[in-house]
């Protein structure tokens, strides 16, 4: 799906304003990090973009460790206060209940405590490292072409595929009553799920599509029901509301029968007994990969870096086989090489994760040392709610998928059409076959031919208002002639 050339525009002014902005303010960077290292001496050594956040390394010539700072970056993230503050109070909790390896948080501020204008910061322990994906990366790769490195030594992969499964375990231990973000309670010291989940489609829904906070806005969540009935209520608001969410027609009728038909299977993948569908919810990162995950010489794990866009979430997210294993996001494999093709290379390595987590389960219930994700938190799990086993059940019944479908309101209708469709519905020649056979009932017929209508009128004003000339029509009458042609 294409992104709203219009919107990110507007938001790439914002980004360049802001770097204006911060490359005046130097001194008053280093005066805020002064303030909490009661010195005037620091010193801005290198500094780091990243997708989302700015950052600076701070030194201090007094023999200590150096800092970093970070702020959000304006017209990047779209929730400065709420992402920053959410972040550091979730790593000051991940410090205290479990044995991941976060930077120590020093200070954080919302945007009217910075005095710098740069607007909401968090300063935290340098921690020095390279990250886990240049070493899984293909060689002669860079970090927009994450192709995990078909030559790779088993003996490494196994070694870093059981450093993150050690750290998956430690947030499988946390268990939450609500769906939704950390906060402290600053009298008491308790954290508590008092904030709506921040995630980073939503981020990039108002970015990227166009969409306004309001038609992205959530609230806490008591039920996994609840939550990703939302979340299938936000991937149609998008279609909708993106003016150009579809290419043509035909396209708009694949997005329109894939959001029916996502809502349509929802419930054989959702637990929906009391007891699990109220939790508990289990901590879920949208963006922990190896990326974000700092290793050193040995190869051994030091950090787990940026833990924005992470809340308390059905436990199904959590339980999932992770994305990362091929290092690119499977919709893009699903893209270049198909269904079929994406299974044939993830499910090698899945197995492969899995063996090296149901060993480290095995070692955590024997005592046995093995580093990351060992002894602070809960237990590994009775044997039907162990890790290994909903994530070898999530491949088995294609759970895994149905949520990264869920999750990713960009590519939900490559994941959902590849890998989703047939298992649930049997086979097909093409999408458009399915497509006929699902919405030429005569009630749901009109609903659709007036939805298409409507988004070609928005693609056609999206077009005039970017100033490009694009012949819709053509689009459309080839779209109702397809479909005239198959019903006769």
């Amino acid at each position: 799906m294409d992104f709203d050339d219009i919107a990110l525009a507007r938001f790439d002014d914002l980004k360049k304003e802001w770097v204006s902005q911060c490359s005046k303010s130097a001194q008053g960077i280093c005066d805020l990090a002064n303030r909490y290292r009661q010195r005037d001496d620091c010193l801005l050594r290198s500094m780091h973009s990243g997708s989302f956040n700015f950052s600076f390394r701070l030194h201090w010539e007094d023999d200590g460790e150096d800092w970093l700072i970070r702020f959000p970056l304006r017209g990047k993230s779209m929730f400065l206060d709420e992402k920053i503050i959410g972040e550091a109070v979730l790593m000051k909790y991940l410090r205290e209940k479990t044995n991941i390896p976060v930077p120590e948080v020093i200070a954080y501020g919302a945007g009217d405590e910075n005095p710098t204008g740069l607007g909401p910061f968090i300063i935290m322990t340098w921690i020095e490292g390279r990250k886990m994906s240049d070493v899984l990366r293909k060689e002669g790769g860079s970090e927009k072409e994450e192709v995990l490195d078909p030559h790779i030594n088993e003996a490494v992969l196994e070694s870093l595929y059981g450093q993150m499964a050690g750290i998956l375990l430690e947030l499988w231990k946390l268990d939450f009553d609500r769906i939704g973000c950390l906060a402290l309670d600053e009298g008491t010291g308790e954290f508590q799920i008092t904030k709506p989940p921040i995630t980073l489609a939503t981020n990039e829904l108002i970015r990227t599509c166009g969409l306004d906070h309001v038609s992205t806005s959530s609230r806490v969540y008591n039920s996994s029901v609840e939550y990703i009935h939302s979340l299938l209520t936000l991937q149609s608001t998008h279609l909708t509301q993106q003016r150009n969410s579809i290419y043509d027609a035909e396209d708009c009728r694949e997005k329109y029968t894939c959001r029916h038909l996502m809502k349509a299977i929802a419930l054989n993948f959702i637990p929906t007994s009391s007891e699990e569908t109220h939790g508990p919810f289990k901590l879920f990162c949208d963006d922990l990969c190896p990326g974000n995950v700092l290793v050193n010489d040995q190869l051994q794990v030091v950090a787990v870096i940026d833990w924005e866009f992470s809340y308390a979430a059905p436990a199904q997210f959590a339980g999932s086989i992770p994305w990362w294993l091929l290092l690119d996001q499977p919709h893009r494999i699903v893209s270049d090489r198909g269904g079929e093709g994406f299974l044939e290379l993830f499910l090698p390595k899945a197995d492969a994760f899995l063996r090296v987590l149901e060993r480290r389960e095995e070692e955590e219930e024997e005592g046995v040392g093995v580093g990351v994700g060992v002894g602070v938190g809960g237990k590994v799990g009775d044997d039907g709610k162990r890790l290994s086993m909903c994530m070898r059940a999530s491949l088995r019944d294609r759970s895994a998928w149905f949520a990264l479908a869920v999750r990713m309101v960009h590519s939900v209708d490559l994941i959902y059409w590849d890998l989703l469709d047939e298992f649930c519905w049997g086979a097909r020649e093409k999408v458009a076959e399915r497509v006929y056979g699902v919405t030429t009932g005569v009630e749901m017929h009109r609903r659709r031919e007036g939805f298409v209508r409507e988004k070609v009128d928005q693609l056609r004003g999206y077009f005039e208002e970017l100033g490009v000339e694009r012949g819709v029509e053509a689009c459309v009458f080839g779209g109702c002639c397809w479909f005239l042609d198959q019903a006769m």
